[in-house]
């Protein structure tokens, strides 16, 4: 039996898919605010302190959650994915993005061609294209974790996947923010990402922060959550651009697994 049980996970998962393809599904968008915030070592009045960054999260959440019982064959897949999800639990953070989302893969579907990114170049007067530089070394590191996920730059902001713009500064502790918007079955459509060039409190932001900074919300524009870790981009205080295993496991399994609800609904 235990043999046959891979098998079958496999059977039920490809079953689902074609039962998917056979409904027009509704795709009720809904947005979710993810926002890393800077807080430098204030410096005191009487002495110089170099700014420290230390980047934060916040994020809201909207329940998609269909009305109803989990039909049985989506109960069994979805049985699959959190036998899945236990098995690397302390491998990665994914468990986060369960939380956080209430029992929902999120995450861009599946597709042949690669995500379309417009940077908008400009806007504070501190701006310089060395700052647009830094997103696309961003992108260029995501794109190495090996999940599959590729970019394209583009000009035209209506044909964007993702828009990446600087504002001078975030009214309270905030260096960068990321707007997704997904449907119901957890697939993003669309993520909006902010940078701010200088602190809630007006000093700037350093060059090596603003890098960590554009690191960390490409990863929330693809998907991911919070780690608890310090030593992974993804911790709400990352101070690092440089993936490191847990970023790239928790990427890997976040595109190896079907977006959608894992939590079964009206099951008996």
């Amino acid at each position: 039996m235990n043999r046959l049980l891979p098998v079958l996970t496999v059977i039920l998962l490809l079953l689902v898919v074609v039962d998917r393809l056979g409904h027009v599904v509704s795709a009720a968008l809904v947005t979710t605010t993810s926002a890393p915030a800077l807080h430098p070592a204030v410096p005191h009045p009487s002495r110089s302190v170099a700014a420290a960054p230390h980047v934060a999260d916040s994020a809201d959440v909207e329940d998609t959650s269909s009305a109803g019982a989990t039909p049985t064959i989506d109960r069994l897949a979805r049985l699959a994915t959190r036998q899945q999800l236990a098995r690397e639990a302390g491998e990665t953070y994914i468990d986060s993005l369960i939380l956080s989302t209430d029992s929902v893969v999120r995450r861009w579907p599946d597709r042949s061609g690669p995500l379309r990114i417009a940077i908008i170049e400009g806007g504070p007067r501190e701006w310089t294209p060395q700052m647009a530089d830094y997103v696309r070394d961003a992108m260029s590191r995501w794109e190495g974790a090996g999940l599959g996920v590729r970019f394209e730059e583009v000009h035209d902001t209506t044909d964007a996947d993702i828009t990446v713009h600087w504002i001078d500064r975030f009214a309270f502790d905030r260096a960068g923010q990321t707007d997704l918007t997904w449907d119901q079955l957890g697939r993003v459509r669309h993520a909006s990402v902010a940078l701010a060039v200088h602190t809630s409190v007006g000093l700037p932001i350093p060059e090596s922060a603003l890098l960590a900074v554009a690191v960390h919300e490409t990863g929330h524009a693809l998907g991911l959550p919070h780690s608890a870790d310090s030593t992974d981009v993804m911790f709400p205080a990352t101070r690092t651009g440089t993936l490191s295993d847990r970023d790239r496991r928790t990427a890997l399994l976040l595109y190896r697994l079907a977006p959608g609800p894992i939590r079964d609904i009206g099951a008996r």
